[in-house]
Protein backbone atom coordinates (compact mmCIF):
# COMPACT_ATOMS: atom_id res chain seq x y z
CA UNK A 1 0.00 0.00 0.00
CA UNK A 2 1.61 2.80 -1.11
CA UNK A 3 0.49 5.78 1.25
CA UNK A 4 1.94 8.46 -0.74
CA UNK A 5 0.00 7.91 -3.65
CA UNK A 6 -3.32 7.55 -1.73
CA UNK A 7 -2.42 11.34 -0.26
CA UNK A 8 -1.97 12.56 -3.34
CA UNK A 9 -5.22 10.67 -5.10
CA UNK A 10 -7.42 11.56 -2.50
CA UNK A 11 -6.13 15.39 -2.49
CA UNK A 12 -6.62 15.48 -6.20
CA UNK A 13 -10.31 14.12 -5.41
CA UNK A 14 -11.36 16.41 -3.45
CA UNK A 15 -10.06 19.34 -5.00
CA UNK A 16 -11.42 18.60 -8.42
CA UNK A 17 -14.77 17.91 -6.28
CA UNK A 18 -14.92 21.22 -5.28
CA UNK A 19 -12.59 23.62 -6.80
CA UNK A 20 -14.78 25.67 -9.64
CA UNK A 21 -17.78 23.44 -8.32
CA UNK A 22 -18.79 26.54 -6.19
CA UNK A 23 -22.75 25.41 -6.29
CA UNK A 24 -21.55 21.87 -4.67
CA UNK A 25 -19.41 23.49 -2.39
CA UNK A 26 -22.15 25.75 -1.09
CA UNK A 27 -24.61 23.11 -0.75
CA UNK A 28 -22.05 21.15 1.59
CA UNK A 29 -21.87 24.59 3.22
CA UNK A 30 -25.58 25.20 3.56
CA UNK A 31 -26.03 21.76 5.02
CA UNK A 32 -23.51 21.94 7.86
CA UNK A 33 -25.09 25.37 8.87
CA UNK A 34 -27.12 24.63 11.65
CA UNK A 35 -25.05 22.86 13.99
CA UNK A 36 -23.10 26.02 13.35
CA UNK A 37 -25.50 28.63 14.03
CA UNK A 38 -26.04 27.29 17.28
CA UNK A 39 -23.25 29.13 18.93
CA UNK A 40 -25.26 31.81 18.33
CA UNK A 41 -28.42 31.66 19.84
CA UNK A 42 -27.46 32.26 23.61
CA UNK A 43 -24.45 34.30 25.21
CA UNK A 44 -22.46 32.06 27.46
CA UNK A 45 -21.93 34.97 29.65
CA UNK A 46 -25.62 35.47 30.30
CA UNK A 47 -25.99 31.71 30.85
CA UNK A 48 -23.12 31.27 33.87
CA UNK A 49 -20.99 33.75 35.83
CA UNK A 50 -18.18 31.51 36.08
CA UNK A 51 -19.86 30.10 39.71
CA UNK A 52 -23.37 28.57 38.75
CA UNK A 53 -25.61 27.83 35.79
CA UNK A 54 -28.73 29.95 35.07
CA UNK A 55 -30.47 27.21 33.19
CA UNK A 56 -33.29 28.68 32.57
CA UNK A 57 -31.17 31.10 30.29
CA UNK A 58 -30.46 28.73 27.98
CA UNK A 59 -33.16 29.16 24.44
CA UNK A 60 -33.60 24.95 24.57
CA UNK A 61 -36.54 25.64 21.67
CA UNK A 62 -33.70 27.00 19.32
CA UNK A 63 -30.94 24.63 20.35
CA UNK A 64 -33.07 21.58 19.59
CA UNK A 65 -34.41 22.94 16.49
CA UNK A 66 -30.84 23.73 15.26
CA UNK A 67 -29.67 20.77 16.19
CA UNK A 68 -32.60 18.07 14.73
CA UNK A 69 -32.57 20.37 11.66
CA UNK A 70 -28.52 19.59 11.85
CA UNK A 71 -29.20 15.87 11.97
CA UNK A 72 -31.38 15.70 9.58
CA UNK A 73 -29.28 17.20 6.67
CA UNK A 74 -26.49 15.48 7.81
CA UNK A 75 -27.57 12.29 6.59
CA UNK A 76 -27.65 13.89 2.81
CA UNK A 77 -24.03 14.61 3.61
CA UNK A 78 -23.58 10.96 4.93
CA UNK A 79 -24.97 9.94 1.92
CA UNK A 80 -22.45 11.89 -0.50
CA UNK A 81 -19.93 9.96 1.28
CA UNK A 82 -21.34 6.66 0.68
CA UNK A 83 -21.70 7.76 -3.08
CA UNK A 84 -17.52 8.28 -2.49
CA UNK A 85 -17.18 4.94 -0.66
CA UNK A 86 -18.59 3.24 -4.06
CA UNK A 87 -15.61 4.57 -5.76
CA UNK A 88 -17.53 7.22 -8.09
CA UNK A 89 -15.19 9.18 -9.86
CA UNK A 90 -15.13 12.22 -10.46
CA UNK A 91 -16.85 13.07 -7.19
CA UNK A 92 -20.86 12.96 -7.70
CA UNK A 93 -23.23 16.15 -7.62
CA UNK A 94 -26.32 16.27 -5.50
CA UNK A 95 -28.57 14.66 -7.15
CA UNK A 96 -30.98 11.68 -5.92
CA UNK A 97 -31.61 13.48 -3.27
CA UNK A 98 -34.15 10.85 -1.36
CA UNK A 99 -31.63 8.29 -2.25
CA UNK A 100 -28.77 10.43 -0.45
CA UNK A 101 -30.91 10.79 2.36
CA UNK A 102 -31.97 7.17 2.71
CA UNK A 103 -27.93 6.27 2.29
CA UNK A 104 -27.25 8.92 4.39
CA UNK A 105 -29.76 7.05 7.60
CA UNK A 106 -28.14 3.49 6.39
CA UNK A 107 -24.76 4.94 7.30
CA UNK A 108 -25.48 5.85 10.21
CA UNK A 109 -27.02 3.10 11.44
CA UNK A 110 -24.14 0.79 10.57
CA UNK A 111 -22.12 3.38 12.72
CA UNK A 112 -24.37 3.27 15.46
CA UNK A 113 -24.01 -0.83 15.52
CA UNK A 114 -20.58 -0.60 15.93
CA UNK A 115 -20.48 1.78 18.37
CA UNK A 116 -24.12 0.34 20.69
CA UNK A 117 -21.36 -2.02 22.60
CA UNK A 118 -19.19 0.54 23.78
CA UNK A 119 -22.29 2.72 24.79
CA UNK A 120 -23.94 -0.15 26.67
CA UNK A 121 -20.73 -1.26 28.34
CA UNK A 122 -19.81 2.51 29.45
CA UNK A 123 -23.00 3.25 30.47
CA UNK A 124 -23.56 0.08 32.35
CA UNK A 125 -20.23 1.03 34.00
CA UNK A 126 -20.90 4.43 35.26
CA UNK A 127 -24.59 3.07 36.53
CA UNK A 128 -22.54 0.53 38.64
CA UNK A 129 -19.90 2.84 39.59
CA UNK A 130 -22.73 5.50 40.52
CA UNK A 131 -24.52 2.62 42.68
CA UNK A 132 -21.43 1.74 44.63
CA UNK A 133 -20.72 4.98 45.62
CA UNK A 134 -24.39 5.85 47.07
CA UNK A 135 -25.08 2.33 48.49
CA UNK A 136 -21.33 1.99 50.07
CA UNK A 137 -20.08 3.95 53.16
CA UNK A 138 -18.42 7.24 52.10
CA UNK A 139 -14.58 5.87 53.14
CA UNK A 140 -15.35 1.97 51.35
CA UNK A 141 -15.73 2.32 48.37
CA UNK A 142 -12.57 4.60 47.07
CA UNK A 143 -10.78 1.96 45.92
CA UNK A 144 -13.13 -0.47 44.53
CA UNK A 145 -13.95 3.07 42.51
CA UNK A 146 -10.16 3.69 41.38
CA UNK A 147 -10.43 -0.16 39.94
CA UNK A 148 -13.58 0.28 38.36
CA UNK A 149 -12.37 3.17 36.63
CA UNK A 150 -9.65 1.40 35.49
CA UNK A 151 -11.47 -1.59 34.19
CA UNK A 152 -14.07 0.93 32.47
CA UNK A 153 -10.81 2.71 30.61
CA UNK A 154 -9.55 -0.20 29.39
CA UNK A 155 -12.73 -1.72 28.24
CA UNK A 156 -13.71 1.30 26.24
CA UNK A 157 -10.37 1.57 24.58
CA UNK A 158 -10.12 -1.94 23.64
CA UNK A 159 -14.01 -1.21 22.10
CA UNK A 160 -12.84 2.27 20.30
CA UNK A 161 -9.79 0.04 19.10
CA UNK A 162 -12.08 -2.65 17.53
CA UNK A 163 -14.71 0.29 16.05
CA UNK A 164 -11.91 1.83 14.66
CA UNK A 165 -10.24 -0.94 13.20
CA UNK A 166 -13.44 -2.56 11.64
CA UNK A 167 -16.30 0.39 11.59
CA UNK A 168 -14.17 1.85 8.77
CA UNK A 169 -13.97 -0.86 6.57
CA UNK A 170 -17.27 -1.56 7.81
CA UNK A 171 -18.41 1.39 6.76
CA UNK A 172 -17.29 0.97 3.25
CA UNK A 173 -18.26 -2.56 2.56
CA UNK A 174 -21.68 -1.36 3.26
CA UNK A 175 -21.66 1.77 0.69
CA UNK A 176 -20.12 -1.26 -1.85
CA UNK A 177 -22.74 -3.86 -1.13
CA UNK A 178 -25.62 -2.05 0.00
CA UNK A 179 -26.40 -4.04 2.60
CA UNK A 180 -26.37 -3.03 6.76
CA UNK A 181 -25.47 -6.40 7.46
CA UNK A 182 -22.82 -6.72 5.35
CA UNK A 183 -21.47 -2.96 6.86
CA UNK A 184 -21.15 -5.34 10.15
CA UNK A 185 -19.94 -8.72 9.13
CA UNK A 186 -16.73 -9.38 11.14
CA UNK A 187 -15.45 -12.35 9.29
CA UNK A 188 -15.93 -10.42 6.10
CA UNK A 189 -14.36 -7.24 7.01
CA UNK A 190 -10.91 -9.09 8.85
CA UNK A 191 -10.76 -10.89 5.68
CA UNK A 192 -10.29 -7.62 3.82
CA UNK A 193 -7.98 -6.29 6.02
CA UNK A 194 -5.92 -9.59 6.26
CA UNK A 195 -5.67 -9.37 2.55
CA UNK A 196 -4.31 -5.71 2.33
CA UNK A 197 -2.10 -6.52 5.40
CA UNK A 198 -2.51 -5.34 9.13
CA UNK A 199 0.41 -3.65 9.28
CA UNK A 200 -0.67 -1.86 6.08
CA UNK A 201 -3.88 -0.78 7.48
CA UNK A 202 -2.69 0.09 10.46
CA UNK A 203 -0.21 2.51 9.23
CA UNK A 204 -3.08 4.02 6.58
CA UNK A 205 -5.03 4.44 10.17
CA UNK A 206 -1.72 5.89 11.74
CA UNK A 207 -1.63 8.39 8.29
CA UNK A 208 -5.50 9.18 8.74
CA UNK A 209 -4.94 10.35 12.50
CA UNK A 210 -2.13 12.68 11.56
CA UNK A 211 -3.94 14.21 8.58
CA UNK A 212 -6.96 14.64 11.46
CA UNK A 213 -5.13 16.14 14.07
CA UNK A 214 -3.66 18.63 11.20
CA UNK A 215 -6.96 19.24 9.88
CA UNK A 216 -8.19 20.01 13.86
CA UNK A 217 -5.18 22.40 14.35
CA UNK A 218 -6.79 24.14 10.94
CA UNK A 219 -9.86 24.23 12.03
CA UNK A 220 -8.89 24.99 15.91
CA UNK A 221 -6.55 28.45 14.01
CA UNK A 222 -9.01 29.45 12.05
CA UNK A 223 -12.39 29.34 14.70
CA UNK A 224 -10.29 32.13 16.45
CA UNK A 225 -10.00 34.42 13.93
CA UNK A 226 -12.58 36.84 15.22
CA UNK A 227 -15.89 37.56 13.09
CA UNK A 228 -15.21 34.99 10.25
CA UNK A 229 -13.46 32.22 11.91
CA UNK A 230 -16.57 30.14 11.76
CA UNK A 231 -17.47 30.56 8.15
CA UNK A 232 -13.91 29.66 7.64
CA UNK A 233 -13.99 26.34 9.20
CA UNK A 234 -17.26 25.53 7.37
CA UNK A 235 -15.61 26.20 4.21
CA UNK A 236 -12.87 23.81 4.61
CA UNK A 237 -14.56 21.28 6.34
CA UNK A 238 -16.06 19.86 3.20
CA UNK A 239 -12.54 19.50 1.06
CA UNK A 240 -11.22 17.31 4.41
CA UNK A 241 -14.79 15.72 4.28
CA UNK A 242 -14.11 14.62 0.84
CA UNK A 243 -10.63 14.01 1.23
CA UNK A 244 -11.29 11.43 4.06
CA UNK A 245 -13.80 9.22 2.23
CA UNK A 246 -12.13 9.42 -0.85
CA UNK A 247 -8.95 8.25 1.28
CA UNK A 248 -10.71 5.14 3.27
CA UNK A 249 -12.33 4.36 -0.51
CA UNK A 250 -8.40 3.75 -1.59
CA UNK A 251 -8.13 1.72 1.54
CA UNK A 252 -10.31 -0.56 1.52
CA UNK A 253 -9.83 -1.13 -2.21
CA UNK A 254 -6.63 -2.19 -1.30
CA UNK A 255 -8.29 -5.16 0.16
CA UNK A 256 -10.57 -6.54 -2.47
CA UNK A 257 -9.79 -8.09 -5.54
CA UNK A 258 -9.75 -5.85 -8.24
CA UNK A 259 -11.94 -6.73 -11.41
CA UNK A 260 -9.30 -7.76 -14.45
CA UNK A 261 -9.80 -5.69 -17.39
CA UNK A 262 -9.18 -6.94 -20.74
CA UNK A 263 -6.16 -6.16 -23.11
CA UNK A 264 -6.84 -3.26 -25.38
CA UNK A 265 -6.78 -5.04 -29.30
CA UNK A 266 -3.67 -4.76 -30.79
Amino acid sequence: MDSEVLLKDSFAYAQEALVGKWTRWAIFVLLALPFSLIQFVFDPKKISDGLKMDWDAIPWGRIVLLFFLGIVLSFFISGYMVRIYRGVKPAPDFTGWTDLFIDGIKLAIVWFLWILPFVIVLLAGVAIAITMYLSAPAAAPAIGMLLLVVLLILVALALLVIVLLLGIIGAVRFARTGSIREGIRISAIVATIRTMGWLSYILALVIFAVTAIIYGIISSVLSIIPYIGWVLVLLIAPFFSIFFARYFTLVYDQGVPQPVLPEPPV
